[in-house]
């Protein structure tokens, strides 16, 4: 029992000593007083870069100026060109002729070419003149020509339009009548312009006896209607003169400009390439004036 104790004395006594002189710093046991203090570890801590705001002023928002949103731009399209005038309308001649089916009886007599034959008969007997051959076109209905071989022979043949060269000549003849017609129609234009004044006088009311109370034209002993003789005579129409009219219609009831307006029809007489011939126009009349001169045709203005 006594070496048993002895033996655990001697062994405490070894890890004493061991503890007090062969333990390593720190890791003593028993003699922890000699242990070194522990270190306290400090951590890197990178610096916090602290971005510069710009100072900013807050303005109330009660006084804040009103924001006024401007309407974008609303891109315009262009107007369109005013087209360009081609100088006076001429009729063509087909308009002039009824599409050939009613040529003027002024036309004839003309000299034509037959393309194709012809035979012309007589009181005692028939020639024929072959296609190529020359003939004179006396006259024409519905496109059916009356031919002669000379303009004073008794003989008489009768072929289709197109049977001749009646087309091609009376086309050839009205396109160098148009040039002078085109040309008579600018200068009666130009005369109309010079003659109207920068400044519009106050034109009076018509008399009692060019209109009633309604503006509607009144008649005179003649049948002729005063407000539209007088039309003519101050030159607001040249194409038709007070001795060219064959007959004066009765003044009807139109609307002109959404008013209440009058027609007048006159059927006269104008120059055209087969010389006067008979045409129908009409004047129009608002609040007992002349507005204008049309031909009922077509619809166009009366030079």
């Amino acid at each position: 029992m006594k070496s048993l104790f002895f033996t655990i004395l001697i062994l405490g006594g070894a890890f004493l000593a061991y503890d007090y002189y062969g333990a390593p710093p720190g890791k003593k046991l028993v003699f922890k007083s000699l242990n070194p203090p522990r270190q306290t570890q400090i951590a890197t801590v990178k610096p916090v870069v602290v971005e510069e705001m710009p100072v900013v002023n807050r303005v109330p928002e009660h006084m804040k100026p009103a924001v006024v949103e401007v309407p974008k731009p609303v891109a315009q399209k262009a107007a369109p060109a005013a087209p360009v005038s081609s100088g006076p309308k001429v009729e063509s001649i087909e308009a002039l002729t009824g599409n050939w089916l009613k040529i003027p009886v002024s036309a004839f007599p003309r000299e034509v070419k037959l393309l194709q034959d012809a035979m012309f008969k007589m009181s005692v007997g028939a020639s024929k003149i072959a296609a190529g051959g020359i003939a004179y076109a006396l006259g024409a209905d519905n496109g059916v020509l009356t031919l002669a071989p000379t303009v004073t022979s008794p003989a008489r043949a009768q072929l289709p339009l197109d049977g001749t060269d009646l087309k091609a000549r009376l086309n050839a003849v009205y396109e160098k009548w148009k040039i002078t017609r085109v040309e008579e129609l600018k200068a009666i234009a130009m005369k109309k312009a010079m003659n109207q004044p920068s400044t519009p006088a106050v034109e009076a009311g018509p008399s009692s006896t060019e209109a009633d109370a309604s503006g509607k034209p009144l008649r005179d002993s003649t049948s002729a209607y005063p407000l539209l003789v007088a039309s003519m005579k101050r030159g607001q129409v040249t194409e038709i003169k007070p001795e060219s009219i064959l007959r004066w219609q009765d003044a009807q009831p139109v609307t002109i400009q959404g008013k209440q307006g009058w027609a007048v029809k006159v059927e006269c007489n104008v120059k055209t390439i087969f010389g006067l011939q008979q045409i129908e126009a009409q004047a129009l009349v608002l609040n007992g004036k002349v507005t204008g001169w049309y031909y009922t045709g077509s619809g166009e203005e009366v030079p």
